[in-house]
This record gives structure tokens, sequence and C-alpha cells, in this order.
């Protein structure tokens, strides 16, 4: 069977992953005139402690006798901070029908394992879908959802989001030998490179300095490094972060001194407070 599953047929965010202890469930989405849905269980079921991962067809049971579809899926587990240490999870042309409408994984990933490995940013972890030709058996769906209409735009060979346009023509037109020389040429590595730098940029460029902690300056550092060694020109972001890290060690010296005088002065209020008390109870006696 043949099967392709080089484009993203959906994706979603966990929020609060680290909280959640009940089963997260996407809204159903289409492809190919067929509905799916994807289930997380973010600590694991009851046969694993890890997160597992399911893609289902919904209404098993509603559907004509003897259904079935087979197609080849893919989950990405994405590492916004690495992209090389992302996770894909592969399935090999499973079968769906009436005695086993889902399939998925049992995985390794512990919540420490994606804390550790910072899958999560501010407790969100994002996962990809991939699915694959689906060879159809028993009819199509009756009521196909609308397929989401695509949110990318190409931006000199990138595939960015409509909201990141702008900022990735930015880029290209004022400092045009950051890609020159990138070595990934598969599409779906390169986006993922591209999102990763521009994420940097709009922390470095967008971002309030107080909000700016020093395990985000550690991480984006790193993340200046993996895409230096994909063979991004990236002299000029490299400056910029040296220059934002300078500003926020200033900025935390002005909070400290900002704290060290909050404690000064409500110690003076109590001291007067004691003072105002001794002078009333004089005054009484």
């Amino acid at each position: 069977m043949a099967n392709h599953t080089d484009e993203m047929t959906y994706s979603f965010e966990i929020d609060n992953f680290s909280q959640r202890n009940t089963i997260f469930r996407t809204p159903i989405f289409s492809t190919r005139s067929c509905n799916w849905f994807v289930y997380v269980y973010p600590k694991g079921d009851k046969i694993s402690k890890n997160m597992s991962l399911w893609l289902k067809v919904p209404d098993p049971l509603l559907r004509p006798l003897c259904w079935s579809r087979q197609t080849s899926f893919r989950f990405v587990v994405v590492n916004p901070s690495d992209v090389n240490s992302s996770r894909t999870l592969k399935s090999i042309d499973p079968i769906f029908n009436k005695g086993q409408p889902f399939w998925g994984f049992r995985t390794d990933l512990s919540l420490s394992k994606l804390q550790e490995g910072n899958f999560l940013v501010n407790d969100k972890l994002k996962i990809e879908v991939y699915i694959g030709t689906i060879s159809v058996h028993g009819g199509l769906d009756p009521h196909v959802l609308p397929e989401k209409k695509k949110e990318t735009v190409c931006v000199n060979g990138f595939q960015v989001r409509d909201s990141q346009v702008k900022s990735a023509k930015w880029i290209f037109e004022t400092y045009p030998e950051t890609v020159l020389y990138i070595q990934p040429r598969d599409p779906q590595l390169k986006t993922a490179y591209m999102n990763i730098l521009l994420r940097i940029y709009e922390k470095l460029y967008n971002s309030p300095l107080e909000k700016l902690t020093e395990g985000e300056l550690s991480n984006i550092s790193k993340g200046l490094l993996d895409l230096t060694q994909a063979g991004f020109k990236l002299e000029w972001l490299r400056e910029k972060l040296e220059k934002v890290s300078l500003e926020r060690k200033k900025l935390s010296g002005y909070e400290a001194q900002a704290k060290e005088l909050e404690k000064q002065l409500k110690s003076l209020e109590l001291m007067m407070c004691n003072l105002k008390a001794e002078i009333k109870l004089k005054a009484e006696r």
C-alpha cells in the first residue's frame, strides 16, 4: 500500500500538560474524506505510566457493516528547543475497523523526560499528526468536516504561519545571508528550523525584558547553536542576544535594588508604627 505522509494533516497543543491527569481528546478533523480524532493519556493509562497517543475513527458502531480503512500515520511530539530531539512515532499500515477503531502508541515519554528534554514550553506540549493515503472499504464518512485551511505561506522556500510572514520577510530582507548555507533539504526539517528561528526572533525583539528569564535566555542560546550547526548565519541574532542579556542583567540589578529599598521602607514604616503606638501609650498615662 502506497502511503504519503510528508504533509502535516493536523496539529494541536495541550495546555497545562503537567497538571493533566485525565484523557485529552482533540476535535474531529478530516483528511481525504475521512474523519478522525486523536486522544492522549498525558500520564499513561492503566498499562503504562508514560504518555500514550491514539488515532481513532469517530462513531465506529454507527458505520456500515464490515467497514474498514487502512493507512499509515505518524505522530511527532515536537521539541521546540531542539528539532532533532523531536520524537516521531510511526505506524505501518494498520487497519481500522469495527473491532479495532483505534491505533496508536504507548511511549517511553514520562512527564519528567518531557520536562528535562525541554519539550514543554510554558507547560504546553505540541503534537503533529501525519496521515498517509487511505484505502477505504464500506463507504466514506457521511458527514465529512471541511479540511482545515492551510495557515502557512511560502516565504523564500520556507513554510511559515500567516502571523509570521512579516517577521520572516524582515529577516530575509535585512539579513539575506541568514539562510544561504543551510544544510537541511527536507521540507519538514526546514520548517521546524524556521519555526525555532522565528520564535527566537520574536523573543529577542518583541518580548518585554522583565518577562525574559535566565532559563529562557539559556534556551535561546542553545537554539542559536543548533541553528548555526544546521548552516544558518546568525551573527546578527547572537549580537542581539548578548545585548538583551546585558540589559536583562542591568534590569535584574535595578530590581534587586528596588526590592531592597522596599524592604527598608517596610522596616521604617514598622518603626514609625511602633513609635506612634509608644507615644500614644505615654500620652494616655
